[in-house]
């Protein structure tokens, strides 16, 4: 069953903030998850088509992007990430970073109703370090999402309580 929502829901938060959990939840309802494409390894626990699209970086640029982000690991191995412009139109359900977000057109933006997991730094460490996630250092992750984030003010929901309400969400959304 297909839950009927006007709005796209964008989900934004730092490394370990609950968005891949948020989003499988808000799927739970009905809602129609976006599935990123990427260029970076497949985590352990990630299924592919589920998580992620895992592309080669050949295959990443013949994409038509709405969006489009390139971060370098710790290792120095360059990860795209992007979201087709299909995958826009069909999907309800976004996970994005700050800079992804910038991105969208003014309409697509007005389209969207955006959360932000302001989660505390320790909590979300702890989080990290509980996964079988060793593509990149926990560490680097959190200083950069600390840059990324920064002065992050593109949102219509902000969420501190790291044991967020899913029900109230979705109530908020058009």
């Amino acid at each position: 069953m297909m839950l009927i929502k006007s709005e796209k829901i964008i989900i934004v938060g730092q490394s370990g903030s609950g968005k891949d959990f948020l989003l499988k939840e808000l799927s739970k309802k009905g809602l129609i998850p976006s599935v990123k494409i990427t260029t970076r390894p497949k985590r352990l626990s990630e299924v592919e088509g589920i998580n992620y699209k895992f592309l080669t970086n050949k295959d990443f640029g013949n994409q038509n992007l709405i969006v489009e982000q390139s971060f370098i690991n710790d290792k120095g191995d360059l990860w795209k990430y992007g979201i087709s412009s299909d995958d826009f139109d069909s999907s309800q359900i976004f996970i994005m970073t700050p800079g992804e977000l910038s991105q969208l057109t003014i309409s697509n933006r007005k389209r969207a109703f955006v959360v932000y997991l302001d989660i505390d730094r320790q909590v979300r460490e702890s989080r990290i370090l509980d996964r079988v996630d060793n593509n990149d250092s926990v560490i680097r992750r959190l200083n950069a999402d600390e840059i990324d984030f920064k002065d992050f003010s593109n949102y219509d929901l902000k969420v501190t309580d790291p044991v967020f309400d899913i029900e109230m969400i979705l109530s908020l959304m058009s």
